[in-house]
């Protein structure tokens, strides 16, 4: 089957734009990129590391480095607790959740966050708040670092923009306010999203109001295949099977994001099916997460139902610890399975088919950009044996070369036509 790229993907990126004249100067320009890099999530560390060098690539400063928007400075799973937390906060009504979190947020913002942003910014030129779903107001979160980081660069003197992130609908009025205010302060110069529906919210929530209109460009997880050496994909085993990634996340994490039910035992036993089915058909299975602590004893609880299987030789259980293990443990299936939108973006990169599991749009929209909405299956509404064979078509498939080069080309000329505002904003201050 031939897939092709809609022409109307990604149209915030010329089809002419050529990366090599984007406006680089003789002395580049140090760039602070806010997002949430250390993150017990390694997508976010895997889009914040490509997006990190992609900018250093088109002739930004050798300095240019991730700002953590929750002050954190290493990778690392998280706090056990956190999986609790979230349960928590998932079983109170909105009003009381925005209540609860308010002075919490207060205080670390004024103890932690702020002095964080201000020493990040120290001999910066320019601020990026850049990858992610961080245009989302879970709890007032974001909505709150974002508007004290424009509030930092607003008083350091430095233009910002926001690159390669997702937004979420369903904003709070206080959420909703603090994000206006903070456009009102006239720091940010453009708005580039990595997908139409983003965009489409945007616009309505912020764009219109306050003159920044977003354009589309692709995530910069897109670029990994380019950022982490992977070289040559894991070659089947000596018996001769395929190895094929299972990407565990939890239901605590599902449910959280998702707007339907999810039994725990219910999913934990799907997978289980899932990784039988492989098995049956040939292939290994190995399970690995993304990183966050419920996903990792999520991973550990289906490791373990696999042990009394018929099968249980064809199951093995990977956990990387860093964003390049993450991506060339991917690189190097030869099929995946996974609900996180950045394990299916790094498989999308190194070319490796892949079967998305629907839980949040943001994950939707990134299968429908890339002409793989036939890979999008529900499991909640799925059978393992359906999911296991719809995988096997996909690997029969593949991703065609040369709409794949055209994804990436595009994901390098956005970040080169970011660095071109970067230098003309800098410029006119």
């Amino acid at each position: 089957m031939t897939y092709s790229i809609a022409a109307q993907e990604f149209p915030g990126v010329p089809r002419d734009f050529n990366p090599s004249q984007d406006g680089a100067r003789s002395n580049p320009l140090r760039v602070r990129i806010f997002n949430v890099k250390y993150s017990p999530n390694l997508g976010d560390g895997l889009l914040s590391e490509c997006l990190e060098q992609a900018l250093i690539d088109c002739g930004a400063h050798a300095d240019t480095r991730s700002v953590d928007l929750a002050g954190r400075k290493a990778y690392g799973p998280g706090p056990a607790q956190r999986g609790a937390l979230i349960r928590a906060l998932h079983m109170l009504p909105p009003p009381v959740r925005q209540l609860s979190v308010r002075l919490p947020l207060a205080i670390q913002s004024r103890r932690r966050w702020q002095p964080h942003y201000s020493a990040a910014l120290l001999g910066a030129e320019c601020v990026v708040i850049g990858g992610g779903n961080l245009i989302v107001d879970l709890d007032l979160n974001f909505p709150t670092k974002i508007a004290l980081a424009i509030r930092t660069a607003e008083q350091r003197g430095l233009p910002a923009f926001i690159y390669g992130c997702g937004m979420s609908s369903g904003w709070s009025r206080e959420g909703h306010a603090r994000m206006s205010r903070a456009l009102e302060r006239g720091v940010l110069r453009g708005v580039f999203l990595r997908d139409e529906r983003s965009r489409l919210l945007w616009n309505a929530e912020f764009g219109e109001a306050h003159g920044l209109p977003a354009l589309v460009v692709p995530d910069p997880g897109l670029l990994a295949s380019y950022r982490y050496e992977s070289g040559m994909k894991e070659l089947p085993t000596r018996t001769g099977r395929s190895v094929i990634g299972l990407n565990i996340t939890s239901p605590v994490a599902v449910r959280y994001h998702s707007s339907q039910p999810v039994e725990t035992g219910g999913l934990e036993r799907w997978y289980c099916d899932l990784a039988q089915e492989l098995a049956i058909a040939g292939h290994e299975v190995r399970l690995f997460t993304n990183g966050s602590p419920e996903d990792r004893a999520c991973a550990l609880r289906v490791r373990a139902a696999l042990q009394s299987s018929t099968w249980s030789e064809r199951f093995s259980h990977a956990q990387p610890e860093t964003p390049a293990e993450l991506a060339i443990l991917i690189g190097g299936f030869q099929g995946l399975v996974a609900f996180r939108m950045h394990a299916v973006i790094a498989s999308y990169s190194y070319r490796v088919p892949f079967v998305a599991l629907q839980w949040d749009p943001k994950l939707d929209s990134f299968v429908q950009s890339v002409a793989r909405g036939d890979w999008l299956i529900d499991p909640f509404d799925t059978s393992p044996q359906t999911a296991g064979a719809l995988l096997g078509r996909a690997m029969a498939c593949g991703i065609e070369a040369e709409a794949h080069a055209t994804v990436m080309e595009r994901a390098r000329a956005g970040v080169a036509m970011l660095h071109a505002e970067i230098v003309q904003a800098v410029m006119r201050a």
